[in-house]
């Protein structure tokens, strides 16, 4: 094996060890022709399957031009080895970056999603490829946090020889059996297995039935990644997600609902003679508190609970106590049940909980409850149809834009952009959409404000400065995508002008009647 200083073939000089496993070992390498630094892959010949391993790497990664997977620059062997060049990823291994610790659930959607991505790249190629070796240690998280597969050693030529070859624990019960047929469904259980490695911080047990079983329980998981779990990585191939862009369309529905700002609860309307004592959410209800008590103390032990200002599910607890008990007026009960629903729907992602409390408030009061309820009841579907989904957005926003200017209106434009980015079924129209709504939603308020007091001046300027922030970051969601994609979308314009100009329902449904002629 080289080392440091060494020269290949009068070409390529040895910098260093990046790692080994059980068939190479990957070197960094100066190329002097060009000097540029690349990664060099060096198998022992000799070595079972070694030369079976190569050729199926460069026959695949030959073909591949995308962003998320390095290119291959060259290969070659001698006598005793084979070398295989790769443009050099830096960066560090998702394996090390999660190891002991896992890593939050909004991080790990994020790599998720972009992962998936690159495996519908594969799978739709001309000539589709299976990775097959999908694992923390195959993906390097780059500088820039980008999540880059590498070691195709064994896509396709296992698929091909059937041969049971594979990383225990992520690897399918089928990838094991002689003669089996590998599709993309062993791509999706390896997918399922890393995330739960990312998340968890532990790879997954080597049994099957005991990874499932772990995914079940797992103190670490919510709920809807629980349940996209199990039907990733179900034993029986059958039962698992039929694609990667079906696995890609539940990871955009478990992000769909963005993080909201706290809204911020009213307190003086209190007029209950409540006091909540101790720091749990089975706190006793006294009637012997004056008003100014059950305000100081409600605000004591509900704020409490509270990180990057929302509610844990401990003060979440407190409120429903609160409304429980039967002793708060009406004006602060309708206060407190919002708090609740919107805690339950943006959250903790409870959407049966959210739409049961939305459905407890006063239309009157709060118009926007039976949209909220409308859209949460659709969200406890937990396979949904894109198209259905789309539809009830068009028709909340549809409704939304008709209402009187209000920081609550732009509150609920915010939610539906968000709404539309996630739930399209083309990545490029929901981009299109959602910026749509966020800059109709700018252009009103910066109407209004010129003709507002100075104290609604700052409550609009407030929610207008994130606007524009989340106008700026979908553009550069949009531009990112571009870039990875290669795609460029056409239409992008003649969508945004069509709901300027429909501005609802109507205008959304020749949206998608448009999208769907220029898709075919």
């Amino acid at each position: 094996m080289p080392g440091k200083g060494d020269i290949i073939i009068g070409r390529y000089e040895v910098a260093g060890v990046i790692g080994s496993g059980g068939t190479s070992t990957v070197y960094l390498v100066i190329d002097r022709h060009i000097g540029k630094t690349l990664a060099m892959k060096v198998m022992d010949r000799k070595k079972m399957g070694a030369y079976g391993f190569a050729r199926s790497e460069i026959e695949s990664m030959r073909h591949i031009r995308y962003p998320l997977v390095p290119r291959i620059m060259d290969a070659f062997c001698d006598d005793g080895s084979i070398y295989i060049l790769s443009e050099y990823v830096k960066g560090e291994s998702l394996a090390v970056m999660c190891r002991n610790k896992g890593m939050p659930r909004d991080a790990s959607l994020t790599l998720a999603q972009r992962i998936c991505e690159a495996l519908i790249y594969l799978h739709e190629m001309k000539k589709p490829i299976l990775y097959l070796d999908m694992k923390p240690e195959n993906i390097i998280i780059s500088e820039d946090g980008m999540p880059h597969l590498i070691d195709f050693g064994i896509a396709g030529w296992l698929a091909k020889k059937h041969i049971a070859v594979g990383t225990v624990g992520y690897s399918p019960p089928e990838q094991y059996k002689p003669g089996a047929v590998m599709d993309a469904a062993a791509d999706i259980y390896a997918f399922g297995m890393t995330y739960y490695a990312i998340r968890s911080g532990v790879p997954p047990d080597a049994d099957p039935l005991k990874a499932l079983h772990n995914i079940k329980h797992s103190k670490t998981l919510c709920s809807y990644e629980k349940s996209f779990l199990k039907k990733c990585c179900a034993l029986s191939k059958d039962d698992r997600y039929k694609s990667a862009r079906d696995v890609l369309r539940q990871i955009k529905h478990i992000r769909s609902i963005p993080n909201r700002l706290k809204r911020t609860l009213v307190l003086a309307a209190l007029s209950a003679g409540i006091i909540i004592s101790g720091c749990c959410i089975t706190a006793k209800i006294s009637n012997a508190a004056s008003q100014n008590e059950a305000a100081v103390d409600l605000v004591k032990d509900a704020t409490r609970y509270m990180v990057d200002g929302e509610y844990t599910p401990e003060g979440i607890g407190i409120i429903k106590a609160c409304i429980n008990s039967g002793r708060l007026p009406e004006d602060c009960e309708q206060e407190f049940i919002f708090e609740v629903a919107m805690n339950s729907m943006l959250v903790s992602g409870d959407y049966k909980t959210a739409a049961a409390y939305f459905d407890r408030l006063d239309e009157n009061r709060f118009p926007e409850a039976a949209d909220y309820k409308q859209l949460c009841t659709m969200q406890s579907r937990f396979d949904y149809d894109p198209g259905d989904a789309a539809e009830v957005t068009g028709r909340i926003f549809s409704d939304i834009i008709k209402r009187a200017p209000s920081k609550i209106k732009y509150e609920n434009m915010i939610f539906i952009a968000n709404c539309f980015e996630y739930y399209d079924e083309n990545p490029a129209d929901g981009y299109a959409k959602a910026l749509s709504v966020l800059e109709i939603a700018k252009e009103e308020i910066d109407e209004q404000i010129c003709g507002e007091s100075a104290a609604d001046q700052n409550d609009l300027t407030a929610i207008r400065d994130r606007i524009v922030s989340l106008i700026e970051v979908k553009q550069q969601r949009m531009r990112t995508r571009k870039k990875i994609t290669g795609v460029k979308h056409e239409k992008e314009t003649e969508i945004q002008n069509t709901m300027h100009h429909y501005g609802g329902y109507n205008g959304m449904r020749i949206c998608r009647m448009s999208c769907r002629s220029m898709r075919g």
